[in-house]
């Protein structure tokens, strides 16, 4: 038997709509909007973030390396290298080559991406996910501009911090709009403590990558070349920039350290009603206590590339661990 025609006209539509939306009573605001939903939709969204979210972490992991081994030059010409498209097998030409179509591929599925959000949820309901995949298509274009400017103002510490405070800020994004993705449709919960508390400590892990980005940039990671005394002393001298912008950063590394233990420990204890936060949490924890050793392998070998790589992508990894800790605490306990 025929349903009634909102229901048949649904299903000529080939599209999902929400039953509550279309049963409530006149007068009452629907608890949620009726716009269709392609079939399927939530996996290509889903499957769009989380390959561009890795793909950028996985470039900020080999910019890391090309920074480490000095093979920004490895590849003199563009796009070409060495007038070839396929590299020398040069230990340099092929780090910084790798680099570049490491860029190439994550700038394309930022852009899909980006695509799919405006196809697919340029809707009112669906802003949490629409808003981060456009930004993030601006983010990586002016993440290329902020890298020539880098290589035409020959590395000054500024210009090195803000092209990678704006890959942070890019991967962070990435990060929202994937769990955007996994949780559209929900409300968001009010504003409580576990959610202030993650900001805070999103805001204080930012300004740590923004201190240890300008560390590298001033070639200030030797200042001190002992661990975790610095000099033999727990507080040097800081006379000179270099020497104070180490122990700046170590300072500060300190302080993020409990406040990023002191979410952990709050989310654990609201683990029944967001698991999802607490575990991510405690990943951001766990990645920070490792990221210490990181720190001191850096002095301990004199900063070989091994350990500077795995320095900076650990560091972004607390980053997107913090980030996706306060947007999951956001949705709530039904999205967590």
């Amino acid at each position: 038997m025929a349903g009634p025609p909102v229901f048949q006209s649904a299903r000529d539509t080939g599209c999902r709509m929400s039953e509550r939306a279309v049963l409530s009573p006149p007068g009452e605001r629907p608890s949620r909007p009726v716009v269709p939903v392609p079939a399927g939709g939530k996996r290509g969204l889903r499957a769009a973030a989380i390959a561009a979210t890795a793909a950028t972490f996985l470039l900020i992991g080999i910019g890391a390396l090309v920074r480490a081994t000095g093979s920004g030059l490895g590849c003199p010409g563009w796009p070409k290298c060495f007038g070839r498209w396929v590299p020398p097998l040069q230990y340099h030409a092929i780090i910084e080559y790798s680099h570049r179509l490491a860029t190439v591929v994550d700038t394309i599925l930022v852009v899909v991406l980006g695509a799919v959000g405006l196809l697919r949820y340029r809707y009112r309901w669906a802003r949490r996910v629409l808003w981060p995949s456009v930004a993030a298509v601006g983010l990586i274009v002016l993440q290329a501009a902020l890298g020539a400017l880098v290589v035409k103002g020959d590395l000054k510490a500024l210009l090195v911090t803000a092209h990678f405070m704006n890959a942070m800020v890019l991967a962070g994004t990435l990060v929202d709009a994937t769990v955007a993705s996994f949780t559209i449709g929900r409300k968001l919960s009010p504003v409580d403590r576990l959610v202030r508390l993650a900001w805070v400590v999103a805001a204080s892990v930012f300004a740590l990558l923004a201190v240890g980005a300008y560390v590298r940039g001033e070639g200030a990671g030797l200042a001190f070349h002992d661990w975790p005394l610095m000099n033999g002393r727990l507080v040097p001298g800081l006379s000179e920039l270099r020497p104070a912008l180490h122990f700046a950063h170590r300072a500060l590394a300190a302080v993020v350290f409990v406040l990023v233990a002191w979410l952990a420990l709050r989310a654990w204890r609201g683990r029944r009603t967001r698991p999802a936060t607490a575990v991510l949490a405690l990943a951001a924890a766990g990645l920070f206590a490792a990221q210490i050793l990181i720190g001191a392998a850096n002095v301990w070998s004199r900063l070989v590339p091994a350990a500077v790589t795995a320095h900076v992508s650990v560091a972004a990894l607390i980053w997107g661990a913090v980030v996706a800790t306060a947007a999951v605490a956001r949705v709530g306990p039904d999205g967590a």
